[in-house]
């Protein structure tokens, strides 16, 4: 059994289309954007055909940064930076599936992560220490390699998909100013299609498949 872990956002979105898993699980940890994030990941599943698995755990009090509606840490290379997310995430993900069978994580890291947990030497690690333990699951992104918008022209997504994703990180609407909405806006002009920054989603400008330009 392969579960990906589903934020909605455009990378795991690509995934979600690419890798066909047998189950999305979107957690809701506390971070501000939770209601978005949920309603474009039950959207866009159910528009796949997809099983979506939802799990709610508070750990606000433990958050840093606007994910959490604080300041950002002095630890950190990017302000959305949530201590020891990924690991948490892939933890729980584990924990619910692992008695169905489980045998595969994916989760959505691309070449361009600047936190530790989106990095090559934290995933192999965090992949030999989830195979030690009893069912063997395996942690994999098969992304790691790719920036965002490579990863979207290899996933063959949908372009009228897109419009559905959402990546804002302090908003349950996108605010259209923080770094995940402007890097959703960027991907889209990427691809020749139009991001509005006052809805949680943009209405792609053409149907075709997404691919790079030029």
């Amino acid at each position: 059994m392969r579960v990906l872990l589903f934020s909605g956002g455009l990378d795991s979105t690509a995934l979600a289309w690419w890798q066909r898993p047998d189950a999305c699980l979107f957690v809701d940890y506390g971070q501000r954007p939770a209601a978005g994030e949920r309603a474009a990941a039950t959207s866009i599943a159910a528009e796949f055909g997809l099983r979506l698995e939802t799990l709610q755990v508070d750990l606000s009090g433990l958050g840093l940064g606007p994910l959490a509606g604080g300041e950002p840490a002095a630890l950190a290379r990017a302000p959305e930076w949530w201590p020891y997310r990924n690991q948490i995430l892939v933890t729980l993900a584990g924990m619910r599936f692992v008695a169905e069978g489980l045998s595969e994580i994916l989760i959505g890291t691309v070449a361009t992560d600047v936190h530790a947990d989106g990095r090559a030497p934290f995933l192999r690690t965090l992949d030999r220490l989830m195979r030690l333990q009893e069912g063997g699951v395996r942690v994999v992104a098969p992304a790691r390699h790719l920036s965002g918008p490579a990863l979207l022209a290899a996933s063959g997504l949908p372009a009228s998909a897109l419009g559905a994703t959402f990546s804002c990180h302090v908003m349950e609407y996108a605010c259209g100013r923080c770094r995940g909405c402007e890097k959703h806006r960027e991907t889209l002009r990427s691809f020749g299609l139009r991001s509005d920054a006052k809805a949680s989603g943009a209405a792609p400008d053409r149907p075709d498949a997404a691919r790079a330009e030029g």
